[in-house]
């Protein structure tokens, strides 16, 4: 056989093997991804979801977003059981033995080549006794620039505030607390609460400033879960000026003082009893969330009464909250867009103190519609405060979990509409509308503050086909002037 056909069959070959490759890789899906994610193979399934989120709609996009940042995730925590020994040879402790430079490049070598083949950004962390590996956060800052409200948020940064607490050991009070403040009632308290317990037994400081949220998180948590083992931790001083010492026993040196009815957590409990004046208890190593710490003899130590525990409310964090301070042009807020067709026009602000006042005037000449792109849930809470002017009635807010799930305010002269129940109202005026569902099955609407109607059931509308957020919608034909102030979500 001549040569030249040699190679002809060998270039031949070669395009067939590539055209299997294309077609396999062809096959992969995000269930795909998600099995290889599930069975520990961390780089192929990132390698799978790189190659789908380019031509994947919006919803299959966010959860292949999704899963390639718990991928990475998953990745950094293999590769440091797998070199939990280099690690700790290249701690800060050993920063100027030759072990800190050999180990520090070995990772780096191979989180370089883990990155080229990912497209991730994984990095070498130095930290006292065990150094680290991290993402740098770039899927996961894509991922929240796309899917702002996303149903998954939450638990990625849950994963990003243990994270940060790893590297910032020193100001864990402080993550806890910015985390729970946008996640109040999350389902991550019972892992939250156990870092506070670890981090106070650890020593960490800062509880101080933090010492009110602390003690509204954990009490919150004792009423909720009141036979976990945290809340058996749980004890109040029932005397004020009560020594704390440095050992247990009336002779250690005095490291602080109690205040009265002040919550207090147990560390540590001596291995025997001692008697002292008539009484026989423990000695408790405890820490009040003033920081204080030290040993304390158990007569001066009440258990929680949970039935009395008196929880302040914790301050109402949103998802969404819009002023409308921003604008992309002279019609259209930041963050939201015109739905398809609709009279732009229509929409336009005037300047207020803090943040814009939405103005809306419809000309009849087409629709009109903002539309946010919202992650909605069945559990939700949506409150806009606007006010109607004159004209036509027209949809001052709909949240649509789909279009056969829709809850929406209708607002007219004199009164309003919700899902087909009609309520007077001078709708002149302000007024905050706020609709709430824990199900998505029934809704309930307040005004400004005040209950006026439950057992809404949802509707179906072909109007709002794309789940999400919907602001001032009109058919063609409405002539209607309205102002909105703000629109709040969770």
């Amino acid at each position: 056989m001549k040569k030249s056909a040699i190679i002809g069959l060998i270039i031949l070959a070669l395009a067939i093997v590539a055209s299997l490759v294309i077609l396999i890789s062809g096959d992969d899906t995000v269930e795909t991804a998600i099995s290889e994610y599930e069975s520990g193979d961390y780089v192929d399934a990132i390698v799978i979801l790189n190659r789908l989120i380019p031509a994947a709609d919006y919803d299959q996009a966010e959860k292949m977003h999704y899963y390639r940042c718990k991928s990475l995730n998953s990745l950094a925590e293999e590769l440091e059981d797998d070199y939990d020994d280099e690690l700790k040879d290249a701690s800060l402790e050993n920063r100027e033995k030759p072990e800190f430079t050999k180990y520090k490049d070995k990772i780096e070598k191979k989180l370089a080549g883990v990155n080229s083949a990912t497209g991730g950004d994984l990095s070498f962390i130095a930290a006292p006794k065990r150094s680290m590996i991290v993402s740098k956060g770039g899927f996961y800052n894509e991922f929240t620039a796309k899917y702002r409200g996303s149903q998954f948020i939450e638990d990625l940064d849950f994963h990003e505030i243990k994270k940060i607490i790893a590297i910032e050991p020193s100001r864990l009070f402080d993550h806890v607390n910015r985390f729970y403040k946008k996640y109040p009632g999350s389902t991550y308290t019972p892992q939250i609460v156990s870092i506070i317990f670890d981090g106070i037994r650890d020593g960490a400081t800062g509880m101080e400033p933090n010492q009110d949220f602390l003690k509204n998180l954990i009490l919150g948590y004792a009423v909720k879960y009141p036979t976990s083992q945290e809340v058996s931790r749980l004890f109040t001083s029932n005397a004020d000026a009560v020594n704390l010492r440095n050992s247990p026993g009336i002779n250690g040196a005095i490291t602080g003082k109690t205040v009265k009815d002040e919550l207090i957590i147990q560390l540590e409990k001596s291995m025997d009893t001692i008697q002292i004046g008539d009484t026989r208890d423990y000695w408790y190593r405890v820490s009040t969330l003033r920081g204080v710490r030290g040993w304390i003899f158990g007569k001066f130590l009440a258990p929680v009464d949970i039935q009395k525990i008196a929880v302040t409310e914790n301050v109402e964090v949103w998802a969404l909250e819009d002023s409308f301070a921003a604008w992309t042009d002279s019609n259209t807020p930041e963050n939201w867009t015109h739905v398809p067709g609709a009279d732009a026009t229509a929409v336009n602000f005037r300047k207020q103190s803090q943040g814009n006042l939405l103005v809306f005037n419809s000309k009849g000449i087409g629709a009109t519609g903002l539309y946010s792109r919202f992650n909605v849930s069945r559990n939700f809470r949506i409150m806009v405060r606007g006010r109607f002017i004159s004209g036509s009635p027209l949809i001052l807010s709909a949240y649509a979990i789909d279009s056969d799930n829709i809850f929406s305010i209708k607002i007219e002269n004199e009164k309003i509409e919700v899902n087909g129940r009609s309520i007077p109202l001078h709708t002149t005026d302000w007024h905050n509308y706020e609709i709430s569902s824990t199900d998505g099955k029934f809704a309930e609407l307040s005004i400004d503050g005040q209950l006026v109607s439950g057992r809404i059931p949802p509707v179906s509308d072909s109007v709002f086909s794309e789940r999400g957020i919907y602001l001032l919608s009109q058919q063609a034909g409405g002539l209607s002037s309205c102002e909105v102030e703000f629109i709040k979500v969770r």
